[in-house]
């Protein structure tokens, strides 16, 4: 039977959004991809796996989407709240913003591999870390709310959640055999902790960030762990068909942000293809690009964002009704109802 995998990309709180849309698509279509045999997430998509994983279903996060879910805050003042602690300023003065705007420079730098003539592992002297402190906005309501929300301990087998090694840029699949050790809330916070924007999160003697910085949907690790149907949701994907479209410009801006994304998931689904792995993306239509816009971190149009990319799903679910991932995604459904 074919080994099947749930690989869910990053995308900031639009990629959420976006994903809440997908999963409401394979929902509706009686496909439940938390049946996979692994589970693959990074950055935003982290959240979602760790969540699905977790006991939620599919239209749960539509329904968080349109605050219309049980852990909703009702009041709609609590709900800007929530917004406003999840980009707190880490800085009281302008001295410590531009002081922390260069210490982010210097994380983005590392992680990227920039610093000193290139070199991955290469970071300032630990005295310059300390009077030049990246991140600009403080994870403590993010971390708060997921380990109210996620178990400690993590909740299955074959849950892969994708950061990166801050010093090293290497890539950090919490999870997996061999990879470091962390409860399954700090592993979350690490890969979403976005160079320059968030603090890194120390686990360990090491500092983690974003896994993003790798590979924005990590679908290569999913290859490596022997899955042979693969099926990937990628906020930060785009397709190319419709041609005239791209001619519009108002999607001009998303297209541009989107592309080394977009050509780090092809190159990533052609080498899956070139060693017989059967894979399926849901990524956005052009004419979808114009919703998900340039600016990943928006929080104030989400419903509206969760409904183009529950349209734009299903329309590739009912392009694709034969492919042979859906066809595996329905058995492995019989089968988790079934175990």
């Amino acid at each position: 039977m074919a080994k099947t995998a749930l690989v869910l990309g990053g995308g900031g709180l639009v990629g959420m959004a976006y994903h809440a849309g997908a999963l409401k698509a394979l929902h509706d279509a009686r496909l439940r991809p938390a049946g996979a045999d692994v589970i693959v997430g990074t950055s935003a998509g982290a959240i979602i796996a760790s969540y699905l994983a977790a006991g939620w279903e599919g239209d749960d996060f539509y329904e968080y989407a349109h605050g219309r879910h049980r852990d909703v805050h009702k009041d709609p003042d609590d709900q800007q709240e929530v917004v406003r602690q999840l980009f707190a300023p880490l800085w009281e003065t302008p001295v410590q913003r531009a002081q922390r705007s260069i210490g982010s420079l210097f994380a983005i730098a590392s992680s990227r591999g920039f610093w000193r003539g290139g070199r991955r592992g290469q970071v300032p002297h630990g005295a310059l870390r300390r009077a030049f402190p990246s991140g600009l906005y403080s994870t403590e309501r993010t971390r708060q709310r997921l380990n109210e929300d996620l178990p400690r301990e993590w909740p299955r087998e074959n849950l892969f959640i994708c950061a990166a090694d801050l010093y090293s840029g290497e890539p950090a699949p919490f999870g997996k055999e061999g990879a470091p050790k962390a409860p399954l809330p700090d592993a979350v916070l690490a890969s979403t902790a976005i160079p320059g924007l968030f603090p890194p999160v120390k686990i360990g003697d090491r500092h983690y960030v974003d896994g993003g910085i790798v590979s924005a949907t990590s679908l290569s690790l999913a290859v490596e762990e022997g899955c042979d149907v693969i099926l990937c949701v990628a906020p930060l994907g785009y397709r190319g068909e419709g041609g005239l479209l791209a001619a519009d410009p108002r999607i001009w801006p998303a297209m541009v942000s989107r592309q080394l994304f977009a050509r780090t998931l092809r190159r990533e689904v052609r080498e899956a293809r070139e060693k017989g792995c059967e894979v399926l993306v849901i990524r956005p239509w052009l004419e979808e690009l114009a919703a998900l816009g340039v600016n990943a971190m928006r929080h104030f149009d989400r419903s509206a964002i969760t409904d183009a990319a529950c349209g734009g799903a299903r329309r590739v679910l009912d392009d694709h009704r034969h492919h042979p991932v859906i066809e595996a995604f329905k058995r492995s459904d019989k089968k988790e109802k079934t175990g």
